[in-house]
């Protein structure tokens, strides 16, 4: 921890000493300390406008890995719908997203719901590999097992399928969650009238560049609060995990 502490306010005082010494006016890049001054006297709507774009991001994150634990599970049952789906996935996966938002906008309306779509979209294919990974993975022996004593599916699901993907179900967590972050700003880039991106490109046109450093920075926070968020609950939940030396160690 202190020295990730260390390291961010080596790189702060390298960049307010590049600001003085080359006397960078504040439209090109602010010095940190006007930054702070920023984000200071516009606290209150920089935080209205980070609850707003957390709720997209949130919306449109859970709703991906939602959608992807349920295609996974649909294909351990189903193996011959895998090569179909993912033909499908790929294929959301390569349409650009910034090319995408504005149609967004147009179907679902300048509000939350193109924006939690957008952030949908951007979480979808990586949290679909990474749980497909996880499926892929499964004692096919232990499955059979299950088979044998004439458990159903709900029971295979709940006791055997769940349990064993749930390391790479934190995996696609941990990958998604700035992803949502991501795909909420680039929703509120294209048509929003609220929200951190809403302000970024608002405040970029007025040249006003610390409030724009205050916004990015403060997406930046939001996306990595989320990330060591669920890396808590994956060390919560994930009781067999274990690091010795900086080494992880799964006792499965």
């Amino acid at each position: 921890m202190f020295r990730n502490i260390l390291i961010v306010l080596t790189f702060i005082g390298i960049w307010q000493l590049i600001v003085l010494i080359f006397v960078v006016p504040d439209y090109l890049l602010p010095a940190p300390s006007r930054v702070s001054q920023a984000f200071i006297e516009n606290f209150y709507n920089i935080f209205i406008s980070s609850l707003i774009t957390l709720t997209e991001a949130l919306i449109g994150f859970f709703v991906a890995n939602l959608i992807s634990v349920l295609i996974a599970i649909f294909i351990v049952f189903n193996p011959n719908w895998e090569n179909g789906l993912m033909s499908v996935a790929i294929v959301i996966k390569t349409l650009p997203i910034i090319a995408l938002a504005p149609l967004l906008v147009i179907w679902f309306g300048s509000g939350l719901a193109s924006k939690a779509m957008a952030a949908m979209l951007v979480c979808f294919f990586p949290s679909l590999v990474n749980i497909l990974g996880g499926v892929k993975a499964l004692d096919q022996k232990l499955f059979w097992l299950f088979k044998v004593y004439a458990a159903d599916r709900w029971q295979l699901v709940r006791f055997f399928i769940f349990p064993s993907i749930l390391p790479y179900l934190f995996a696609a967590l941990k990958t998604s969650s700035s992803l949502a972050v991501v795909g909420a700003l680039v929703g509120e880039f294209i048509g929003a009238n609220r929200g951190l991106g809403f302000l970024i490109v608002s405040n970029y046109y007025n040249m006003n560049t610390p409030l724009v450093f205050a916004a990015i920075l403060t997406s930046s926070l939001i996306g990595v609060v989320f990330y060591y968020t669920i890396n808590l609950f994956e060390e919560r939940f994930i009781f067999y995990q274990r690091r010795v030396s900086g080494v992880e160690i799964r006792n499965i």
